[in-house]
């Protein structure tokens, strides 16, 4: 979702991948969460969460893209959730949106180690010992992984949406599709060696270098180049961190998730994606050829964001996931 930096052009550049793509917007209307924020205490550091389903019922909860970015453009999923009979929880990541740390927030592994702990807290204070069910779309597929390394008897099963592969290898080639698709959309001509040259914008003003980056980038994320513009629309530069965008790459390229050590988790993984997203086909060719899956559901008419663009035929992948019990394989594995 952002305009990327070709990583041998640029020596030690780090790749800004949209997995991503929780934005911040280009004009007026802001969104935000609907429901009334809920608080735990991280050490000295308030978290506020955002609650929908009955008390009493299994939790799920809810990972979004980034890294860095606000997660209400995710209330439609926590919405189906709820209705599905889950009382789900989804929250900004320290250091964005309702989450801003006073002062500096980490940077390296220190960021990561803190995620995780704030997961870990909003955990126990919905369900206390009890595992739950954890979704990430996108780099939140990621976080999910990176939490239940450190917690493995805290997640009861993993759902995946339109996720990064751990290897990363659904990342190499983000950056020219984007910029291939907007020329096409927009009328532009493609200059292969212009176009990666061209600066990211915004100088050293962080908000205008996100505004750019998504202008140029998030509405190649939908399979209806209009409605991704009208989707950006909706966010602004209080739902974006670009430094915490790079320090969350850069930590985790520096102690990625090792397939390996998913096998020994014994955890159930589901995977909702689409056929036409950037990720696909190579971050499920790597998750399947390193992990039994599950579950399995690529959907049609959609490229990143199912919910927004084929909310039924989504609903009703979400339901054969999470309504079936923990360990009951389908295996329902396409071939892509």
């Amino acid at each position: 979702m952002f305009r990327l930096m070709r990583v041998d052009r640029v020596p030690n550049a780090l790749v800004i991948p949209i997995a991503l793509v929780c934005l911040l917007a280009l004009s007026s209307a802001h969104a935000e969460y609907s429901t009334t924020a809920q608080t735990v205490w991280l050490d000295d550091q308030k978290v506020r969460y955002h609650l929908m389903g009955d008390a009493g019922a299994p939790v799920a909860i809810v990972l979004g893209g980034g890294p860095g970015f606000s997660s209400w453009n995710l209330e439609p999923v926590q919405h189906r959730l709820a209705e599905l009979g889950y009382r789900t929880a989804i929250m900004d990541m320290l250091g964005v949106g309702e989450n801003v740390i006073a002062g500096e927030s980490p940077t390296g592994q220190a960021l990561l180690d803190a995620w995780v702990d704030q997961i870990e807290a909003l955990r126990r204070a919905m369900i206390d010992e009890r595992p739950v069910v954890l979704l990430g779309h996108s780099w939140g597929a990621l976080m999910a992984l990176l939490y239940t390394r450190a917690h493995p008897d805290a997640v009861r099963r993993l759902v995946l949406l339109n996720p990064v592969d751990a290897e990363r290898r659904a990342m190499r080639d983000v950056a020219e599709q984007i910029d291939r698709r907007r020329a096409r959309e927009l009328g532009e001509s493609w200059d292969d060696e212009r176009a990666w040259e061209q600066p990211m914008g915004g100088g050293d003003d962080p908000a205008a270098t996100a505004r750019h980056q998504i202008e140029r980038s998030l509405p190649s994320y939908f399979r209806d180049y209009a409605q991704g513009q009208r989707y950006a629309e909706r966010f602004d530069a209080s739902d974006f961190s670009p430094r915490l965008n790079i320090e969350g790459w850069r930590a985790y390229r520096a102690d990625p998730v090792d397939y390996a050590a998913i096998r020994e988790w014994g955890i159930p993984i589901d995977v909702i994606g689409c056929r036409d997203d950037l990720l696909m086909p190579e971050s499920l060719d790597s998750l399947q050829a390193n992990l039994s899956l599950a579950r399995v559901e690529v959907l049609t008419g959609c490229v990143h964001f199912p919910w927004e663009e084929v909310p039924g035929e989504f609903t009703e992948a979400l339901r054969r996931s999470v309504s079936r019990p923990s360990g009951q394989e389908t295996g329902n594995i396409p071939d892509y």
